[in-house]
């Protein structure tokens, strides 16, 4: 993803300034766990911000009624995972392999554009990382909701273009 502007930021402050956009409703409970002992990492801070937001908004739609939304960070000293939960609806099977697909959505015309969760993938892989979904529709087998799961590389590494070795010289 071109145009990422990678610094050193805090985790703590990408999830707050995220749940600041979002801009949830009262009726949505927000808890927010951290298990980093250190919470530094190199991201684009404003791209990834943007992305939880719009991962907490799908969320509290999932929950017309309110309820519980849980995100939580956890990591190592290569990566840190942010983990957002709701206790919503889920999504059914059938629709898990389209979450990713630009302009798919199960909101009403007019309600949504499908495009959330393909610019939240596109982030996380322009970031180097993985992004996963996990969610139960069915309440025959258990608590319903969904969890979003992105991984991200608390560095980045990047790659010179291979040098091209050109030698000049005469001939013997």
């Amino acid at each position: 993803m071109h145009g990422l502007k990678f610094r050193k930021t805090r985790i703590d402050k990408i999830i707050a300034d995220s749940l600041r956009a979002a801009d949830l409703p009262d009726t949505v409970e927000v808890v927010v766990e951290s298990a980093l002992e250190d919470d530094a990492a190199w991201i684009d801070h404003e791209r990834m911000a943007a992305a939880l937001a719009d991962l907490e908004r799908n969320a509290a739609e999932a929950m017309p009624g309110g309820g519980r939304l849980t995100i939580t960070a956890a990591g190592d000293e290569t990566c840190v995972t942010l983990r957002v939960h709701d206790e919503g609806r889920g999504i059914s099977g059938e629709n898990l392999p389209l979450l990713f697909t630009p302009f798919f959505t199960t909101k009403p015309v007019g309600d949504g554009t499908g495009l959330s969760l393909p610019q939240a993938y596109a982030t996380v892989k322009g970031h180097s990382g993985d992004i996963a979904v996990v969610s139960n529709a069915d309440p025959a087998q258990g608590a319903t909701g969904t969890t979003v799961s992105i991984t991200l590389p608390r560095k980045q590494t990047f790659q010179a273009p291979e040098a091209k070795m050109i030698l000049h010289g005469e001939e013997d």
